[in-house]
């Protein structure tokens, strides 16, 4: 009799152990999407909002803007101070014709920064681009910038959505994020 019950015990705790396993391997091997989901419907939280509300020591400040430019002008999309360099300006230098793609010449300021470009783009100055149209390929033919400090990001990108020599015309979709996040462990 002492030995069936050993026998019944030991199954109940492999039972136990099995269900324990399942538990976890599930909780940790699901997407995060299929892990969280919830059963009340999901509500859109924001629409192309310049912040996102996060925890009182977060911020981030996004700002997406489509831009018509004529060849010849120039927009600040960030104010920028008297007697200060421009924090960010984008000027329309030229439409380039003769090519199967829409592209333009375009100038970016970006207070003062070096900015990168993918492969299908023409750097022809400092922060002077030949950019063709924005293809599904994004990143390939697009014009950004990015840097990682200890506790932020900044980051941005402008790509070519039109440009239209019969009227000179560019159309840039331009986004820039900043955003910041609490230190670790009380550094500073």
């Amino acid at each position: 009799m002492e030995d069936v019950l050993q026998q019944l015990w030991l199954a109940v705790g492999l039972m136990a152990a099995f269900i324990a396993g399942a538990v976890y391997w599930r909780r940790h091997h699901l997407p995060a999407t299929a892990a969280r989901t919830s059963s009340r419907p999901a509500t859109l939280v924001y629409r192309d909002s310049p912040t996102v509300r996060v925890a009182d020591s977060q911020r981030v400040d996004r700002a997406r803007k489509v831009i018509r430019l004529k060849v010849g002008e120039s927009l600040d999309l960030l104010p920028t101070p008297a007697a200060m360099p421009p924090r960010f300006r984008v000027h329309c230098k030229s439409i380039v014709d003769g090519s199967d793609l829409e592209a333009a010449h375009i100038g970016i300021e970006f207070g003062g920064a070096q900015l990168s470009c993918g492969p299908l783009v023409d750097e022809t100055a400092f922060n002077e681009y030949v950019i063709p149209r924005a293809s599904r390929d994004e990143h390939r033919s697009s014009v950004f910038y990015y840097h990682e400090r200890g506790d932020s990001i900044e980051f941005m990108r402008a790509k070519l959505k039109s440009a239209d020599p019969k009227t000179g015309q560019i159309e840039l979709d331009v986004m820039q994020m900043h955003a910041n996040w609490p230190n670790r462990f009380g550094e500073e």
